[in-house]
């Protein structure tokens, strides 16, 4: 029994991030949404539309790292997607763990490179796993950060079949409802879906990007390979309706905020079309994706307001970093911008690290604006590390393109508390899988291959996306600016749990009502 004066905590907790979501869209197309989706969210919740990243965007998986664990790569190990392995001298996936397998899919992936716990670890450990935590995405990494450790169950897209999969590290398994969507065939039948405008073309905002005189657009998914074909799909506004439709079965399914336990529901959508790895709005293709899933973030509510009621939920929605325009955008408007290509930079760093040190690959890895030295050779000929490091820091800023570049020590040295580039590295930065020297782009300027084609990286100075409350006595407001890494521990402070081990945010104390000092957890 509840003691009266005792203060209630929700019964399930929705935590939603949308790959590419800005508050500028929104508001761009705000008279053609939906009035039960996001717009209800904006009107009715605790609103902060500029969060901040304290950290350097190198893939979504740091940033939802960063999400769940109040903290930033410097603690909880994840510095992007991939990262550069200096035992194997290769890059590989960021969860890759060969001591687990996957369930419908090839991908060996654990939660054991995530070195800090979660919200809904903390959750879980609250309440002796009595609370059911799950979690349902587009792609593996961002869907099982999503779930934390000790997560119920993760469930993804296969990226190369069409199939859910998830990995052997959850102990149940692919859970009932996905492995009878499998069977159900539900991805294959996404994948065949015609995607043409939902409203007439003359509606929208934009232009079609790949205009179709009859329909305004119209794109059939026959991509060359299976793989594309799967990339294509998780770029379309279909994915996003598999990602509802099955958020709703695991709520009912799992029965969801049945109890006086607490229970969490990650998921992942998306808003990015294929082709173009930019947060631009700048297609009616685009506008599009924004549109339906409106449409589908209403459906959710009005399914968790009748299963579960909105006075007992608290629905986060908040989004990843990426790079606000295009190359071609840039161009167009004569913003000054260009193109770094890093294997030919690499090339010329080490031939000039040759004519100072000797003959030697003195460069062995690079990924993501990290420099990789080979340590060995370096303290077999009684080299300086510190003195090639600066050498090498030196020789990038003469570099067309470059604006910053850091040694090792001069990034330990910074102060992270700081709003500047050095503290964004530092956040950013991980004894274990971070390069010598890291150096960052001008403005404008993003990273290339050989061929001119432009690598899904974000080189932006600062990033800021959207942070909402919406649910179980939020104060409807507009929220001052505040760093994502409060996002965890305001969740925590509302579960009334302990904050994540290496959390370095600040709970959000103004979103709810009738808030007392007593009632504000001091775990950090």
């Amino acid at each position: 029994m509840t003691a009266a004066n005792e203060p209630t905590r929700p019964r399930l907790v929705v935590f939603i991030v949308v790959d590419g979501l800005q508050s500028e869209h929104i508001m761009t197309i705000w008279n053609d949404l939906n009035k039960g989706g996001f717009k209800r969210l904006y009107t009715q919740g605790a609103v902060c539309n500029h969060a901040y990243y304290p950290i350097i965007s190198t893939g979504s998986a740091a940033d939802y790292a960063s999400l769940v664990t109040g903290s930033t790569p410097f603690y909880h190990g994840i510095v992007g997607n991939t990262f550069y392995n200096r035992v194997t001298g290769e890059t590989q996936p960021c969860l890759q763990d060969e001591k687990y397998n996957g369930i419908g899919t090839d991908d060996a992936l654990s939660l054991r490179p995530l070195l800090a716990s979660t919200c809904s670890d903390e959750l879980k450990m609250n309440t002796a796993g009595k609370s059911k935590v799950f979690a349902i995405g587009i792609h593996s990494a961002e869907t099982m950060l999503l779930a934390g450790h000790a997560g119920d169950g993760a469930v993804w897209v296969n990226r190369k079949t069409a199939n859910l999969a998830t990995s052997t590290f959850f102990s149940s398994g692919l859970p009932q409802w996905a492995d009878q969507a499998n069977v159900n065939h539900v991805v294959e039948d996404g994948i065949r879906s015609e995607w043409t405008p939902l409203y007439n073309i003359s509606t929208y905002f934009f232009p079609a990007t790949h205009p179709d005189a009859k329909q305004g657009f119209d794109y059939i998914n026959n991509g060359a390979s299976m793989t594309q074909i799967m990339t294509n799909y998780k770029h379309s506004p279909f994915v996003n309706t598999l990602v509802k439709d099955l958020a709703i079965k695991a709520l009912t399914d799992e029965h969801l905020g049945q109890d006086a336990y607490p229970d969490f529901l990650g998921l992942e959508f998306t808003v990015q079309v294929a082709g173009d790895p930019s947060h631009e709005l700048v297609s009616a293709e685009k506008e599009d994706m924004y549109l339906r899933l409106d449409n589908n973030i209403a459906d959710l509510i009005n399914k968790i307001d009748s299963y579960v009621g909105l006075n007992n939920t608290i629905i986060v929605l908040t989004s990843n970093q990426g790079e606000p325009h295009r190359q071609q955008t840039m161009t167009t408007y004569n913003i000054p911008s260009g193109q770094f290509v890093p294997v030919r930079s690499m090339a010329l760093l080490n031939l000039y690290l040759m004519a100072l040190y000797g003959q030697h690959q003195w460069v062995v890895g690079y990924h993501d604006k990290n420099i990789y030295l080979d340590h060995a050779a370096i303290e077999k000929k009684g080299i300086s590390l510190n003195e090639m490091q600066q050498r090498c820091a030196n020789f990038m800023l003469d570099l067309q393109g470059v604006q910053t570049a850091f040694t090792t020590q001069q990034i330990m040295d910074a102060n992270a508390n700081a709003h500047d580039e050095a503290a964004r590295m530092k956040n950013s930065y991980n004894k274990h899988r971070s390069g010598d020297v890291v150096f960052s782009l001008m403005p404008g300027w993003v990273e290339a291959d050989n061929k001119g084609n432009v690598l899904p990286i974000n080189n932006g100075k600062t990033s800021y996306v959207p942070l909402l409350f919406f649910g179980d006595d939020i104060q409807p407001q507009q929220l001052p600016t505040h760093a994502i890494t409060d996002l965890a521990p305001t969740l925590s402070w509302l579960l009334q749990t302990e904050f994540p081990n290496a959390n370095i945010g600040s709970p959000i104390s103004l979103i709810k009502k009738e808030v007392t000092t007593e009632e504000v957890r001091h775990d950090k």
